[in-house]
């Protein structure tokens, strides 16, 4: 049987003979080079661009290419010292290059020979290693040790102390660590968006000044991928149009011990305001594959606006597992400025025991991006020293000491000690804001101060809003908020008073239970379209009294919870009586000669009418909020949900006026939005909003009810992007209690553009283009057309926009304008 089976064995390879030698053929391209005196040149590159295939002359110069069937392209000569040379060739047609190739010399007294910086061959290198690249399915350990410290010894800045200017660098002369911080984990991944990790040790001391890449996911910075980290806007190396923003070179070359060539290539942006990096990387030809990596990069440019310059090193080892290099250590080393005060930080991650999971599959990854253990914090230091793969140095050890006392023990002397460092009140403080903090009990009382709450308006005339804010934290992370606010107008004469009670019951789905109430003063768009600071000033100085308000006195209940990862449920329920205003001002103080409009949006001119009666009204709203693809990180005892989503956003919303005291004035509202707002490759940052809504009922309903939309009749913007604001529109033009459909558009190009541009590159500006379209019944569609530099200013200072807006509709009464955008006003009022 065994010499039957034998036969058939010897009969198929017979018949399998023809098509294994074909297959096998080898099909050779073959040259040689010379000089212009036709002496040959030897250790020449010659491989064809796009393809895997190349070689080097020999001492004789000649060449052999092993090449496919039919290929043909570009064949590239290159040699250090000679012209680069370029041959097109369709390899069906030649196996061999009749006439030799010749290569010219460089002039060296002649730099412009150099047609192109570009080291052709490293880019062939380098592509190589992304065409050889294969995502494995994979798990792995990981372990990281963190640390921020400050530099240098400077201790105010104004006049101010640090720990005044903020409390989490409260430091000694002798203690310069902002944060420490180990973790453990393990690593779960399948491609670029399948990935989890799950920690299962962490401990920490500090504040880590939310520059945080302590976990896995969050350090993870992968160079075969285009975007090689999901935290940082940076553009690989290894991307397929990387020659189009790198320049590459072959700086060295050389043999191993183990016999392969390994090939050490620098890169170096074109242009240095663009998200890209400059450094160095080794290939080995044993699979094309990085066997070491350095990047530096500048901190503004990837993205982090508290970090000056970012340096990554990397090293990776041939793993047997897997068959390939993998990442074995990683090293981020930054720098930078809190305030005034210099730091320094490095993240030390180790990658070790590497696993194979084929049968990994969509099902295995949710929405949980990053698990905590249930005892991730409890765990001894046996457990830390036979985990840990490197030695903590002598300040670190000392410092986690003193620290963990404060966690281990939670003493109330010591607490409290801490606290009184920071505690102090000054004058600065009065005026600035100022908290108090009861470490031990978990509270903290946060009084809102004066400076940024000071305002001006026709209504009030100067006036002024503050209180008092108190936060309770609880053990199993139930927290309980409460305040009072209190506003008072000169001159009115008259104070409004108003709070609040929140309690979060959890902090898995953050069911929130809030009551409030009181008597307050709201523009009649209550989404604040004219910033206090800009009314303030133009009603003062130039009697332009934009704003136009009314009085609420109310009470309400809200409730809100996530019901499931990616949808969460608003809800509201309020009575209120609403009735209007009048002006107690008729000059502005500081332009006596100016006179103001009357507080009527609906006729500025008409100081004798109301825009509405005065009525009550119970107001129910439901709303929804869905995330499609979401992520989540899950603790023990509480969820963080991440806002960012690849898809659009949805929004809906169902608004009920009801039992009304004028009954004309119940209602029903319904409205959908979506809105997009992420990066597209390295074009830049896209933002789309779509909302539509319609009132049901056809009722002559109060003003204040009305859907308003986001005007401005100044030269002044005051949001990072215009995302729902028409800067050529008045304010109440377009208000409606009908329907409306409403679109904004803006391409935040970063630097894809200006960066292109000799000393424009320079400014580190960017460009924006946007189109704005609002459509009501009995009106004309309104549209605008924006084009505009962002991120205006110097150095890290850069708080301004500035657009030209064109308006193509018959009703706008502004057809152009120029509008100066000032970022930070979100940040100082409202």
């Amino acid at each position: 049987m065994q010499t039957k089976r034998t036969y058939i064995y010897y009969l198929l390879f017979l018949l399998l003979c023809p098509f294994l030698l074909q297959a096998q053929q080898v099909n050779v391209l073959k040259g040689i080079i010379v000089n212009e005196d036709n002496t040959a040149i030897d250790k020449t590159n010659i491989f064809v661009k796009n393809t895997r295939f190349h070689t080097q002359s020999s001492v004789d110069g000649q060449f052999a290419l092993n090449l496919e069937q039919k290929t043909k392209g570009k064949l590239f000569i290159q040699k250090e010292g000679y012209l680069n040379t370029v041959l097109d060739f369709n390899f069906k047609k030649e196996t061999f290059f009749k006439k030799a190739i010749v290569l010219h010399q460089l002039d060296p007294n002649n730099v412009f020979d150099y047609q192109d910086p570009q080291d052709e061959y490293a880019v062939f290198l380098v592509n190589l290693a992304k065409q050889h690249f294969i995502d494995h399915k994979y798990t792995v350990d990981f372990y990281s040790k963190a640390n921020i410290q400050l530099v240098g010894e400077r201790q105010t800045f104004l006049g101010q102390k640090r720990k005044d200017l903020d409390a989490t660098l409260d430091l000694n002369h002798s203690d310069k660590y902002v944060y420490l911080g180990e973790l453990v984990s393990e690593i779960t991944y399948a491609s670029q968006d399948k990935i989890k990790e799950k920690v299962t040790a962490q401990r920490e001391a500090g504040n880590n000044k939310d520059i945080f890449f302590q976990t896995g996911i969050d350090s993870e910075f992968n160079i075969y991928h285009n975007q090689v980290s999901n935290q940082l806007k940076l553009l690989s190396p290894l991307a397929p149009y990387a020659s189009s923003y790198y320049t590459f070179k072959l700086i060295k070359k050389e043999q191993n011990e183990l016999g392969h060539t390994l090939y050490t290539i620098s890169f170096e942006p074109k242009r240095n305001r663009e998200p890209i990096m400059e450094g160095e990387l080794i290939l080995t030809d044993d699979g094309w594959q990085i066997t070491d990596f350095y990047g530096a990069m500048n901190g503004e440019n990837i993205g982090l606006d508290k970090v000056k310059q970012l340096v990554v090193i990397q090293k990776y080892e041939y793993n047997n597992t897997l068959n390939r290099y993998v990442k074995t250590k990683q090293n981020l080393y930054i720098k930078g400025k809190f305030i005034v005060f210099d730091y320094i930080g490095q993240y030390n991650a180790f990658y070790t025991n590497y696993a194979k999971a084929e049968d990994l599959s969509k099902k295995d990854f949710s929405t949980e991006l990053i698990t905590y253990t249930e005892d991730f914090l409890n765990r001894s230091s046996v457990y830390w020293d036979q985990n840990r793969p490197t030695p903590l140095s002598s300040k670190e050890i000392e410092n986690f000491a003193r620290k963990s006392i404060f966690t281990r023990e939670n003493t109330k002397s010591i607490l409290d000690s801490i606290d009184r460092r920071t505690n102090n009140l000054t004058l600065f403080k009065f005026i600035k804001g100022y908290e108090y903090l009861n470490s031990y009990q978990n509270r903290n009382y946060h009084y809102r101060g004066l400076l940024s709450t000071f305002a001006f308006n026709a209504v009030q005339g100067f006036n002024v809003t503050t209180g008092i804010d108190f936060t309770k934290e609880y053990e199993d992370f139930r927290q309980t908020k409460a305040g009072t606010i209190v506003n008072y107008g000169t001159s009115e004469n008259k104070f409004r008073f108003s709070g609040y009670l929140t309690h979060i019951f959890n902090k898995r789905n953050y069911n929130t239970l809030s009551l409030s109430g009181g008597s307050t003063i709201l523009q009649f768009n209550q989404s604040d379209p004219i910033k206090t600071p800009i009314n303030s000033f133009a009603s003062a100085w130039f009697g332009k009294n934009y704003a136009k308000y009314f009085q609420k006195n109310y009470v309400k209940i809200t409730y809100s919870q996530y019901a499931f990862t990616g949808i969460k449920f608003d809800s509201s329920l309020e009575y209120a009586f609403r009735s209007t205003l009048r002006n107690s001002m008729e000059t502005p103080p500081f332009a006596p000669n100016q006179s103001f409009t009357s507080n009527n949006p609906l006729a500025p001119d008409d100081f004798d009418h109301e825009p509405f009666i005065d009525n009550s009204m119970f107001k129910l709203k439901l709303g929804m909020n869905i995330v499609f693809d979401q992520k989540i990180i899950s603790y023990p005892n509480q969820k963080q949900y991440i806002p960012l989503s690849r898809y659009p956003i949805i929004a809906i919303n169902l608004e009920k006026g009801l039992n009304a005291s004028t009954s004309n004035y119940n209602y029903t509202y319904l409205s959908l939005s979506t809105y997009f707002n992420n990066n597209i490759k390295n074009y830049g940052n896209l933002f789309v909003g779509i909302s539509a809504g319609s009132f049901l009922e056809k009722n002559d309903i109060s003003f204040t009810d009305y859907k308003h939309f986001n005007g401005n009749q100044t030269f002044v913007g005051s949001t990072p992007i215009y995302n729902s604001q028409f800067n050529l529109l008045p304010y109440y033009q377009y208000s409606t209690n009908k329907s409306y459909i409403e679109l904004h558009m803006e391409h935040d190009f970063r630097g894809y553009v200006i960066n292109k541009i000799p000393l424009l590159n320079k400014t580190r500006f960017s460009f924006v283009l946007g189109f704005h379209m609002l459509e009501v019944p009995d009106r004309d569609v309104y549209q605008e057309f924006s084009i505009g530099l962002n991120n205006v200013g110097f150095k890290k200072f850069r708080p301004f926009r500035i657009d030209y807006f064109t308006s193509i509709s018959p009703d706008a009464p502004k057809k152009h304008g120029i509008v100066l955008g000032i970022k930070v006003l979100d940040l100082i009022q409202k």
